[in-house]
């Protein structure tokens, strides 16, 4: 190997000579003598030292000691690079000499630390989906994710203060301080409580986390600015929530401070604590489900909706369960499905000229008609459960030879039995006593009332708190339909509009509970299923069967 590729294979300590100090280094150490002129430069930062010898015609060779005592000389220490004096001594002593600079020792550099950053305990608002992996190893497309919910007093971020940095050491020694990381800005805005120590920030209140121009805030509204699709995903939030379009069929919007929809709400679902409004209207297809406080909308087709409060549709609703503790109305028809307002219901028809059937209901809690449902279907199935057991314990009591003649294994089957029909009367018991304090309470807020402006329909079947009753011919309007519990009929009177109740029922009804220590305990469901089941039998007769069994 020629010399010139030597030092094409060494370009890292080697630097091409020239008149001069190169590259603007500092010459620390010359001398010229009969054989040989030996030059020692470092660069500018100290961090690296170069030596150059030039042979003279009487050169003899080059050493190392002569190279360590040239080092010393000009008090070069620390990080001797030895493959670069052999190299430098290798080239010098051959018969190809190069006149260059031999890179003889290099310092170890400062190490500036790393910068401050944000650690965030809740990712802030993204634009990006964030898609979860199922335990299948698959990905549902309609969540991505782009909202994290923080809640009151919860850590969201934190900064992680800057690296100090390492030192470094120059050729002759010496300590090269560090230089610690750069600071990160981060202030605190709307929502956000940092720490006194400037590392630590909490939100003060629900919302979404926002990290915008160096500012930590929390923000109770969400602003969407297109349709729920798959380009947003489902949207879960503990604020309200705004969508500029529509909800698109398979999807839903969980916002617990309220929902205002300005497009149209198709096969979705929508919950939440506080009102929902729809601009346009709720094509359901017999899938969507509401809900709410108080709803309004344009119109309501083939859904199911569940308000605490009012439900106003200002066209229709039309085949749909709408049930709400407030009034229900509309300046249009109520033509099929079910209705139910406990504070009465206004429409301007109910029911159509082809007499379907329709279900118009006022006075009625349907939270706790819902409730005596689940009773019915619990005792129902309790029952069959106790049936079961009297058909295995009926044959073993007709004589005490049959039950003196059981093993210990049958003896334990038999008490596990009777131990379960003891639990089942407890069960039951506690089911029919729920239902008496039900259908005893005191309907607050009531309102026993349904108006019609232009028609009545033969078809519309009606049910107060108390009376129930079918229309058989239409009845023209404006008329209010009560209930006369004294001749157990329905009354036809002159319009009265619907009372309007200074307070809601769910806020009447939150100062009933807190007065009587929660007695009142309030149900609400999003089921679909009406008011009707099949009675299970009186608690006389259920304990009197269990009782014998026993």
């Amino acid at each position: 190997m020629t010399t010139d590729e030597r030092v094409d294979d060494a370009t890292d300590m080697v630097v091409p000579g020239y008149e001069g100090d190169p590259m603007g280094m500092r010459t620390v150490f010359q001398e010229r003598t009969s054989e040989r002129e030996i030059i020692l430069v470092i660069t500018p930062d100290r961090m690296r030292a170069y030596m150059r010898v030039v042979p003279t015609p009487d050169y003899s060779g080059l050493t190392r000691e002569t190279v360590e005592a040239v080092l010393a000389a000009a008090g070069v220490t620390h990080g001797v690079v030895q493959a670069g004096i052999d190299l430098l001594i290798a080239i010098q002593n051959s018969s190809e000499p190069y006149n260059g600079f031999f890179q003889v020792a290099r310092g170890d550099p400062m190490r500036t630390g790393e910068d401050a950053s944000i650690e965030f305990h809740v990712q802030p608002t993204s634009l990006e989906a964030r898609y979860d992996e199922n335990d299948d190893g698959g990905i549902d497309f309609k969540q991505l994710n782009l909202i994290e919910n923080c809640f009151a007093g919860q850590r969201v971020a934190s900064i992680i203060p800057p690296g100090p940095g390492r030192p470094g050491i120059d050729v002759f020694g010496e300590e090269i301080p560090p230089q610690p990381g750069q600071p990160v800005l981060v202030q605190p805005g709307p929502g956000i409580l940092m720490s006194s120590n400037g590392r630590d920030f909490t939100s003060e209140i629900e919302g979404r986390l926002v990290f915008d121009d160096n500012v930590l805030s929390i923000s109770p509204l969400l602003e969407i600015a297109r349709d729920i699709d798959y380009s947003v995903g489902n949207v879960d939030f503990v604020g309200k929530v705004t969508v500029k379009g529509s909800l698109l069929d398979g999807f839903y919007i969980n916002a617990k401070r309220g929902v205002e929809l300005l497009g149209d709400m198709g096969a979705g679902r929508i919950t939440s604590e506080g009102d929902v409004k729809i601009t346009g209207g709720i094509k359901g297809k017999n899938a969507a489900i509401i809900t709410c406080r108080n709803l309004e909308a344009r119109y309501i087709d083939d859904a199911t909706v569940e308000a605490s409060g009012d439900v106003t549709a200002t066209k229709e609703i039309i085949n749909s369960s709408v049930k709400a503790l407030g009034r229900v109305t509309t300046s249009g028809a109520i033509i099929g499905g079910v209705v139910c307002g406990f504070q009465g219901v206004e429409a301007d028809t109910l029911g159509s000229e082809m007499g379907v059937t329709t279900w118009v209901m006022s006075g009625l809690d349907w939270t706790e008609e819902n409730r005596k449902d689940e009773i019915r279907g619990q005792l129902a199935e309790y029952l069959d459960r106790v049936q079961s057991a009297k058909v295995l314990l009926d044959p073993l009591f007709v004589s005490t030879e049959i039950t003196a003649r059981l093993g210990s294994e049958q003896k334990s089957m038999l008490a596990d039995l009777i131990s379960e029909l003891r639990d089942l009367r407890e069960l039951m018991t506690e089911l029919l006593e729920e239902r008496t304090r039900i259908e005893s309470r005191d309907q607050i807020g009531i309102v026993n009332q349904i108006n019609v402006r232009k028609m009545l329909y033969m078809g519309v079947n009606t049910r107060f708190s108390e009376v129930d009753g079918s229309i058989k011919d239409a009845v023209k309007g404006p008329v209010t339909v009560l209930q006369d519990t004294q001749r157990d009929t329905l009354e036809f009177a002159a319009w009265v509009n619907l009372p309007k109740p200074e307070k809601s029922v769910s806020d009447l009804l939150s100062e009933a509970d807190e007065a009587t220590g929660g007695v009142r305990r309030r149900r609400q469901t999003a089921e679909t299923g009406g008011f009707d089941s099949v009675d299970a039998p009186e608690g006389g007769d259920t304990m009197d069967q269990t009782e014998q069994m026993e």
